[in-house]
């Protein structure tokens, strides 16, 4: 028997596997004994430290305070049902959603989850936060308790069914009898309808579960007391025991909401969201695992409960401990992840499955499982980050939340790995330096630096916020030392370096805090000006300061996943608020009517409708023209893409500022070639709308959609979205020209009566029909307003070209814009536009598809695509001209050389090395160009649009370099793949046509 153990090992060690029995393993693999003897002594030796330590003792007591049994019997197992929504039946016929068992869809404004359950003061009810109905209305502890089977679960045809009854009506003969009471398997009421409130109530407790394991997880790393340690180790003994039998399935299958994203599988629930669930369990495990070294109460009450229950596995000692938990837990993860029941959006479970290896820390197992984390067919971080990553650092995710998501779980492996003595075979940070353009992603995406535009399923209708995380961005500084990420850092902490990056189980734990302050203290402001960001697909304009602070945003990118079909949709932000506000994360994210056909519609977001349907599923648009001046900003953005079939559909808007005392004013020329219906969809703020040049006569009732249609009616013979615009009044012969003016009720977001903030709409399009209607955003998010206000322009006709063209002022108490008139041009492919001020100054824009000259009266006159010149009193004040070779006013006469324009010679065709073009023409050398984008013709999926770092001449070629990218857009497939060769996929190749955008000023602004 000695013979043949010695055997074994000899053979292992000649594996190279590091064999240790389950009892050796004394600390975790991420919470090391290094890493716990530093958390302790920072905590004793700071004073943020020592709050941290205060602070987790305390939230701890209340644990600690419960006796063993308590703890153990909080976990049940797969009988308890769970779902995420009281009411929502996937599989009936009526309503997806009924609300209240009382108060109906009133209750839906308290957001998508509204019951909190109270665990401690209401154990096993529901109290709706709108009519403060409690429910069930049965003694569902009594019951649960008679249920309890041989194993410790809950078993619900083990309870006593005579305590199924209403609580407040005992009497069988009363009607009310069973009125409310719920079994477990929820209420059915008179329609057959199930009200699941004890599954709703279930969902939740395992999210208080994981709280106490957070906690007391917590308490252990910063003190070191095996109390907590004990605590939080029978909590997880006893999720080993029921985990590797729960099943979402059952559940699913009866038609209930869980996050499965339609696979119907799932653990406890459904697989997405079940990746975070056991990345609680998996690194408290890891925090705690040292503490259960002699710790004999701890395995003496395991111990007892065997002896209790009938239960999966032996207990008693560490070791049996260790066993149960690495099989029950850590190994469940991993093989939950390959049966995908432990399967999220990208980062999740690859994150949940290398958590899982380090806490296991046992080779050879920890080695396979971070190496499923990197392969093809695994995890997929490698391919991801080729074939997923743009050079934003955003992914395939269009939705602003979830394209961050992923940035932010790869970082965490990254800072798992680094280190990690386990496994040295990848480093995500020094194998793909192109990533660490996720760490400034939110910050650049963030209007003014204040808001992120809620495009898709993000935020909610006009909500101000952003995901601008310092300490992240601070990661980035801390992998590539590059200031500018420290200085982002530092202005987001609100100017200060304080907390950030500090590495509590570190020695020095402020160390690179210590740089950020030192780099950022000289950082000053946040400049103000635009982005572009062609990865993402988000044109910014930024304009004005203080309280006329303004930013005109525009998304191109993404139409799939999270995303919406709103390609071109715009937003402005002005006076602190969302003017004209996307809906932002729908009702529910099912293909129910609101979300479908409406919120995530095309003709509910700013843009233009074409042919009765939505725009197809596609990576991005491509941009055609960025320019941010000061005082003046404009992009061409081209989304033809979204509709294939269509020779144009590209939108210009501009954002010049009116004045040192006023807000900034918006041109939006929408130019759309080819199909036969168009329908220009516009909404501001929630509010009283008031028009001028309409004659709008009401409809008498139905919708958009026909006055026979109800509002909300799902898609059947109409257009998506037509159903849901609802008070519908049209104008049959609407002039060419008329007003649209939106007040911004009170209440909605920051707006209070005494702001009078207002947004104005000139529109100089002549249109077959123009009507005004209402729509509402989705109702239960908080703080959304109960309905949005829409002007629907529209137009028919063969092979219909239209130029849909407004101009958009937000302002206060009066206006600042006195007339604006659409001037006569020699061809339809150009548009010029007077907008008088109440100043006395007046605008001229000019703006030419073509390449005939434009000869405008007054003397005004353009060789080139953009310009603009503004007078007062006969003087000239202003002019800008954007790729062209002339502008002129008679008085002021500009001159350019026009737009840069050639060929890529070369380019740099790996994922490191940076963005690197070489191209056919001598351009100014150094950084005289910096900031602007070079535009590379491309037919492929993503937009090939870059920003110049700096240029070196090479006789009479230049090489552009772009910054730490990369211009790979995937893998090839595998039949197009070869030996010897990298198998990528470009952006575009060598050959390719590119421009730079050129532009004059007067006066002359220098740099």
């Amino acid at each position: 028997m000695i013979l043949r153990r010695f055997v074994f090992l000899l053979i292992l060690a000649l594996l190279g596997f590091n064999y240790q029995s389950y009892s050796q393993r004394s600390h975790g693999g991420f919470y090391t004994k290094e890493k716990l003897s530093n958390v302790q002594a920072n905590c004793n030796k700071y004073d943020w430290g020592k709050k941290l330590k205060s602070d987790a003792i305390s939230k701890a007591a209340f644990w600690t305070d419960k006796s063993d049994e308590e703890l153990w019997a909080m976990v049940q197992g797969q009988n308890l049902p769970r779902t995420i929504d009281v009411t929502f039946d996937r599989l009936t016929k009526g309503p997806k959603i009924l609300g209240c068992l009382k108060c109906g869809l009133d209750v839906l404004k308290y957001g998508n989850y509204p019951y909190e359950p109270e665990f401690e003061k209401k154990p096993w009810k529901l109290t709706c936060p709108s009519c403060k109905s409690v429910f069930p209305t049965n003694d569902f502890a009594k019951f649960f308790k008679s249920a309890i089977d041989e194993t410790g679960q809950f078993n619900a045809s083990k309870g006593d069914k005579s305590l199924l009854f209403n609580a407040e009506h005992p009497d069988p003969n009363d009607p009310l009898h069973k009125y409310g009471v719920d079994d477990g398997f929820g209420y059915i009421d008179s329609n057959g309808r199930s009200h699941k409130f004890i599954a709703y109530y279930n969902w939740k407790h395992w999210d208080y579960i994981n709280k106490a394991l957070n906690e007391l997880g917590d308490a252990y790393i910063y003190t070191g007391n095996k109390l907590y340690a004990r605590k939080a180790a029978i909590i997880l003994d006893r999720l080993a025991d029921v985990y590797p039998a729960m099943d979402w399935n059952p559940y699913a299958a009866r038609g209930w909401y869980g996050s499965d994203g339609g696979t119907l599988i799932g653990k406890i629930g459904g697989n997405i969201w079940e990746t975070s669930l056991v990345r609680i369990f998996v690194d408290n495990y890891d925090k705690i695992i040292s503490g259960t070294l002699d710790n004999p109460e701890l395995y003496s009450f395991l111990k007892k409960q065997s002896q209790k229950y009938k239960l999966p596995s032996p207990k008693g000692s560490r070791s049996l401990f260790i066993k149960n938990v690495d099989d029950g837990l850590l190994r469940e993860v991993y093989n939950g992840a390959l049966s995908k029941k432990v399967k999220g959006n990208q980062g999740m479970h690859q994150l949940a499955v290398a958590m899982a290896a380090m806490a296991l820390d046992t080779q050879p197992e920890t080695t396979t499982w971070l190496d499923w984390v990197f392969a093809p067919n695994g995890g997929d971080i490698s391919g991801q980050m080729i074939n997923n990553l743009d050079h934003d650092g955003t992914t395939e995710e269009g939705a602003p939340g979830y394209t961050f998501m992923w940035g932010r779980l790869v970082t965490d492996i990254a800072d798992r790995l680094d280190g990690y003595a386990g496994y040295t075979k990848h480093n995500i940070i020094k194998e793909f330096p192109q990533y660490a353009t996720t760490f400034l992603a939110a910050y650049r995406m963030s209007a003014l630096g204040k808001a992120l535009p809620n495009i898709g399923d993000a935020g909610s209708t006009g909500y101000v916020g952003n995901y601008i995380d310092p300490k992240f961005i601070t990661k980035g500084y801390r992998y590539t030392k590059d200031p500018e990420y420290a200085k982002a850092a530092f202005r987001s902490n609100k100017f200060s370096a304080e907390g950030l990056e500090r590495d509590i189980f570190a020695k020095d734990p402020d160390i690179i805090a210590k740089e950020i302050a030192k780099i950022g203290s000289s950082a000053g402001p946040r400049p103000i000006g635009g982005y572009l960001m062609s990865g993402f697909g988000l044109a910014i304009l930024e304009g004005g300061k203080g309280a006329s602070e303004i930013a005109l945003t525009s998304n191109y990118g993404r139409t799939m996943k999270h995303a919406h079909p709103d390609m071109l949709n715009f937003d402005l932000f002005a006076f602190g608020n969302w003017l004209a506000p996307d809906h932002g994360y729908p009702e529910y994210a099912t293909p129910m009517p609101s979300n479908h056909d409406w919120t995530g519609s095309t003709i509910s977001h700013n843009t233009v409708f074409v042919d009765e349907k939505p725009q197809k599923e596609i990576w991005s648009g491509y941009s055609k023209i960025f320019k941010q001046l000061n005082g003046f900003g404009v992009f061409e953005l081209d989304g033809k893409k979204a509709y294939p079939g269509l020779d144009t559909y590209k939108r210009t808007m501009f954002l010049i500022e009116a004045g040192a005392d006023s807000n900034s004013y918006v041109i939006d020329l929408f130019q759309v070639n080819g199909g036969n219906d168009h329908v220009y969809s516009f909404h501001g703020p929630p509010g009283e709308i008031t028009t001028s040049g309409l004659n709008l006569i009401p409809q008498k009732e139905g919708t958009y959609a026909g006055e026979n249609i109800p509002k909300g009616t799902g898609v059947n013979g109409f257009p998506r979205g037509y159903s849901f615009f609802y008070n519908v009044k049209k104008d049959l012969n609407p002039a060419g020209q008329f007003m649209i003016d939106w007040k911004a009720e009170p209440g909605y977001r920051t707006i209070k009566a005494e702001d009078n903030v207002h947004l104005r709409m000139y529109s100089l399009t002549q249109s077959k029909d123009v009507a005004l209607a209402d729509g509402d955003p989705p109702q239960n998010k908080p703080g959304n307003p109960k309905k949005l206000g829409y002007v629907l322009m529209h137009t028919e006709g063969d092979k219909l070209k239209s130029n849909f063209v407004s101009v958009i002022e937000p302002y206060k108490h009066k206006p600042f814009i006195k007339s604006v008139k659409r001037l006569a041009t020699s061809s339809e492919d150009q548009i010029a536009l007077q907008i008088e001020h109440t100043n006395g100054e007046t605008d001229y824009v000019m703006y030419n598809a073509g390449t005939q000259e434009m000869q405008l009266p007054n003397n005004l006159s353009m060789s080139g695509t953009i310009g603009y010149i503004r007078t007062n009193s006969g003087s000239t004040k202003k002019a800008v001209l954007i790729n062209g070779t002339s502008l002129s006013d008679g008085k002021v006469n500009l001159k350019s050389e026009g737009q840069i324009t050639g060929k890529v010679v070369n380019m740099n065709r790996e994922t490191s090395g940076g963005g690197w073009i070489v191209v056919d023409q001598k351009l100014p050398e150094g950084t005289a160009l910096k900031g602007e984008q070079i535009f590379v013709t491309t037919d492929g999926e993503r937009d090939a649009s870059y920003t110049i770092v700096s240029i070196e001449t090479h006789g009479n070629s230049s090489k552009i370099y772009c910054g730490p990218i990369s211009f790979v857009s995937g893998l090839k497939p595998l039949a197009e793949r070869t030996e010897g060769s990298n198998n990528y996929r470009f952006d575009f190749e060598p050959g390719a046509k590119f421009t730079i955008t050129s532009h004059s000023e007067w006066p002359l602004i220098k740099k």
